[in-house]
């Protein structure tokens, strides 16, 4: 198994797109004296398929910092906190899953990436559920590696620019809410539907990327409430629960500076996203088309 590709890709995780007034929006008023922006990322998207990218990166660069889901850290530091943090203690996937089910996922996980579950059945069933749906997104895609996601792109060239890099979550917070907020054994059924569905989890995927490159909030909300793999009250754990934490503290951080706020693309839409709550709370949200 390759350790540096499993780290890679579950920081990408942990969220060909034409810019329109689907995926940047503009921050205004409400008391801000400089406006702000959000873009909504995709996190395994080459940024070669991303129509102006540099435009994009160049918006980053105009404005005092850039906001993430976290200060992306380096790739020693993400090995060790994963270590303490996604490896099961107390028991093991031989354990969780019944023996049907433990064979399956060890032949998946084989056929895969060549590591059954003789060197992952450590790993807790989300981490494995979120390097599983990774690897087979990026097979069906034909990407023989990991892209560098846009959201890393925008921090570094903020760092290169002398401008700040703000993280809404740390990589400890991340990981707790991946990893630890669901129960092991009801992880452990999210992970085998998703084995035992894989068409059927290719093709949402798909579809959710599809639909992120045609700026297309609408069919990515409708995808993603589609989607059965997990309850809604799961999914408020996932995605609610971290929107209304970033929207106590981004008011603060516009207030202050200008920021490019950058964060999964599915962050931004429904009821509950970025986009309504920010107009909710009293700021003009505008689409830019670059």
């Amino acid at each position: 198994m390759n350790k540096k590709l499993l780290f890679t890709v579950f920081i990408a995780l942990l969220m060909t797109c034409s810019v329109n007034a689907q995926l940047l929006w503009k921050i205004s008023g409400n008391g801000l004296v400089r406006p702000s922006y959000l873009f909504g990322t995709h996190h395994l998207v080459d940024k070669d398929q991303i129509k102006n990218v540099d435009k994009i990166i160049d918006l980053g660069k105009q404005t005092d910092a850039v906001v993430g889901e976290m200060d992306i850290p380096d790739p020693s530091t993400v090995q060790m906190t994963m270590m303490q943090k996604g490896m099961l203690t107390g028991t093991t996937m031989k354990e969780l899953l019944s023996p049907e089910d433990y064979q399956l996922a060890d032949t998946e996980f084989q056929q895969l990436m060549g590591a059954g579950m003789a060197q992952l059945g450590m790993m807790k069933p989300m981490l494995l559920e979120t390097l599983y749906s990774s690897m087979t997104f990026m097979k069906a895609y034909g990407m023989s590696k990991q892209p560098e996601a846009i959201d890393a792109i925008l921090q570094n060239a903020a760092k290169e620019n002398n401008k700040k890099v703000i993280g809404l979550e740390t990589l400890d917070q991340q990981m707790d809410i991946i990893l630890n907020q669901i129960p092991l054994k009801r992880q452990a059924e999210v992970l085998m539907k998703d084995i035992k569905e894989k068409q059927k989890g290719i093709d949402l995927l798909i579809n959710i990327t599809d639909a992120y490159k045609a700026g297309d909030m609408a069919k990515a909300e409708a995808l993603d409430k589609a989607d059965d793999s997990m309850t809604a009250e799961e999914k408020k754990i996932l995605s609610e629960n971290r929107n209304n934490a970033w929207m106590k503290q981004l008011p603060d951080l516009m207030k202050t500076q200008s920021c490019f706020i950058a964060v999964g693309f599915l962050h931004l839409v429904g009821e509950k996203g970025l986009v309504a709550q920010l107009k909710k709370a009293g700021y003009s949200v505008e689409p830019v088309v670059l």
